[in-house]
């Protein structure tokens, strides 16, 4: 290596002062406080203009919910999702750690990552597997789906009553849409469940963790309730025929409907404080728990193309001049090893290497105990 290569390798590494910018981690935290915000600020508003659709083909939001329970709602779900922030911003801290890599977006590599983004939203390398593919599609995007739909309902609820459009048939096909999702979620749930702990596939087993029956239990949970809420709620409107659009809550709604008035309103109640506490407690394992991979696979495989290829090293620089910087250790691949679902196998490969290679010297040299024995 000649000595200009080396010096415009080392210009390369240098970092040259500039305007100061956000980091990463803070970039999760400042997205989790004003989700935060809005949040707390939306219940507020809510509460302040007490906004109701008139239309006869609606549903009105938090009906039978007291107001101390309103206030918990939007006291608790702030403060988790700032905490699911900062736990998601102290692992972040993990990837930023010794040397930069380059992966800046340019027009050589735009179209490329794109592509690869969209396969991590879209799971496609889990459809490699059909079976696992279309179980993870269920779940992800039934998930994804009730998400929105309890999103669209918010919206509307904050809307002043001239500008409220979740009522007539846009509400039926809402209500149809939303049963519709809960249902594959559902069924996605259950699918898991059966494959990792009834059919106990080798490859699932031997990865099969405590926290995968935490997660499994908390999204099965988060499913059959809301549903069961729904029905409850369905009948404590008297079993309106426009709520026949929900196709799943309705039928629910006729196993509530013979209970008397004050027990179908403390159902109902029961079952929405355990529809949202299982959400909340969702959050809470959400940065801490495999859950996390929903959002960093698809990031890593949008960060995945570089402008170094695979296996190539850079150029060593003049280790007298540069010192200790060049020696620290580069853990680019920490947000790769973090969206992995099996972050430990490395480790295991290795412990499993570390024990073959001592089993074979000891055959070869022969351990103080073969040899007292006589082997």
């Amino acid at each position: 290596m000649t000595a200009t290569e080396t010096a415009s390798e080392e210009a390369s590494e240098t970092e040259v002062p500039g305007p100061a910018r956000l980091q990463p981690y803070q970039i999760a935290i400042t997205i989790g406080v004003v989700v935060a915000l809005i949040v707390v600020g939306s219940g507020i508003f809510a509460s302040i203009m007490q906004w109701h659709d008139e239309s006869p083909i609606t549903r009105e939001v938090f009906e039978n919910i007291p107001a101390w329970l309103k206030v918990a709602f939007y006291t608790v779900l702030p403060v988790v999702i700032v905490y699911g922030a900062f736990m998601f911003a102290q692992r972040m801290k993990n990837w930023v750690r010794g040397g930069p890599d380059r992966r800046d977006l340019t027009p050589a590599n735009a179209k490329r990552r794109l592509e690869n983004l969209r396969a991590g939203l879209y799971m496609q390398t889990l459809l490699r597997d059909p079976a696992a593919g279309a179980m993870h599609s269920m779940i992800y995007f039934g998930f994804l789906i009730l998400l929105a739909v309890t999103t669209v309902l918010e919206i509307n609820h904050q809307l002043p009553e001239g500008a409220k459009f979740l009522h007539g048939t846009l509400y039926q096909a809402y209500s149809f849409v939303g049963d519709a999702a809960g249902v594959v979620f559902s069924a996605g749930v259950i699918w898991a469940i059966v494959r990792r702990y009834g059919q106990k596939v080798y490859r699932i087993r031997i990865k099969t963790k405590p926290e995968h029956a935490l997660i499994l239990a908390v999204l099965l949970t988060l499913g059959i309730t809301g549903l069961l809420t729904e029905g409850a709620r369905i009948a404590y409107d008297g079993m309106p025929d426009f709520e026949k659009w929900s196709f799943v809550g309705y039928p629910l709604g006729v196993l509530f409907e013979e209970l008397p008035e004050s027990g179908l309103s403390a159902t109902h109640q029961v079952l929405w404080i355990i529809h949202v506490g299982s959400f909340v407690v969702f959050l809470a394992i959400l940065p801490i728990t495999m859950l996390r991979h929903i959002f960093t696979s698809p990031l890593n495989m949008y960060l995945s193309a570089k402008d170094r290829p695979k296996g190539a090293m850079k150029a060593m620089p003049n280790l007298m001049e540069t010192g200790a910087r060049v020696l620290r250790r580069r853990c680019d691949r920490g947000l790769h090893l973090e969206a992995t679902a099996r972050p430990r196998r490395l480790h295991d490969v290795r412990a499993l290497h570390r024990r073959v290679s001592g089993a074979r010297h000891r055959k070869a040299t022969g351990s103080p105990g073969d040899r007292a024995q006589g082997r």
